[in-house]
């Protein structure tokens, strides 16, 4: 019996060594590591639209951008506007718009083709067709929230942090663009507390920061969009007890208006 224990004790130890050895392997590298460690997800500018209910779908439609955002074909604005899209396509689903639901949800599959993902991401709504046209708006919302997130999956999953990085920019430039005005159309201080999001700003900044692709960081329309961002994040600190005056929101909507802007040049 005493044999068989002394048997059995190098085999465990041979087991165990080789579990260790294979967790080793499965680990990330260091340069990995350090990238993992050096971008922050950035929460969903859903945070921001959490006010809506308060409001009429007819006036939430009056919020939809009169034209379509777009900018050169190139990826780091296809990114950006990419972000931008995702949000007019649920605010024309909050406002039952179907002619700019049918208009943005077609410049979404657009640009998810241009960056070379339209065969993972593409094909995860099949029925928004159908969703559109019998009004269903809740599922209408479902699935684009549903495209928007795969991307951004995709793009964390295989590490391509500076393209995450720019989508969620868009996407909480227009958010918060179109929050304060159409607060402003009917100012309410209390309605303005959708706009305290110093994490996410403060995560996109440190983002951006991070970026060292020189086809991105030496672009000037990208060092312009960086002071800038950093103005709009200098005004969303400046809250009274969470709540921001008419005068700010004027400032968010003219900083965000030129952030668009300067990445359609």
């Amino acid at each position: 019996m005493r044999k068989q224990v002394w048997l059995i004790i190098p085999l465990i130890i041979l087991i165990v060594i080789g579990g260790c050895k294979k967790k080793a392997h499965t680990l990330p590298d260091k340069e990995t590591a350090n990238a993992i460690t050096a971008y922050a997800p950035i929460p969903s500018y859903k945070e921001v639209f959490r006010f809506l209910d308060k409001y009429q779908a007819k006036e939430i439609s009056a919020a939809i951008p009169d034209e379509l955002y777009k900018t050169k074909q190139e990826d780091v604005r296809n990114a950006f506007s990419l972000g931008v899209i995702s949000v007019d396509a649920i605010l024309s689903a909050k406002g039952q718009n179907k002619k700019r639901l049918n208009q943005y949800y077609s410049q979404m599959l657009d640009l998810t083709s241009v960056l070379g993902l339209d065969e993972e991401v593409n094909q995860i709504s099949p029925n928004l067709k159908k969703h559109i046209n019998e009004g269903q708006w809740l599922e209408l919302e479902t699935a684009i929230d549903a495209h928007k997130k795969k991307v951004e999956d995709i793009f964390w999953e295989k590490e391509i942090f500076d393209y995450y990085t720019l989508l969620q920019l868009g996407s909480w430039i227009e958010a918060t663009n179109r929050t304060a005005w159409l607060i402003q159309q009917n100012y309410s201080v209390e309605h303005t507390r959708a706009l305290h999001q110093k994490e996410a700003f403060q995560n996109i900044i440190a983002n951006m920061n991070n970026i060292d692709s020189e086809a991105i960081v030496n672009q000037p329309e990208f060092q312009e969009v960086m002071g800038l961002v950093q103005q709009l994040k200098a005004i969303i600190d400046a809250d009274y007890e969470k709540t921001y005056t008419s005068e700010q929101l004027d400032q968010i909507i003219s900083l965000t208006n030129q952030i668009k802007e300067t990445f359609q040049k």
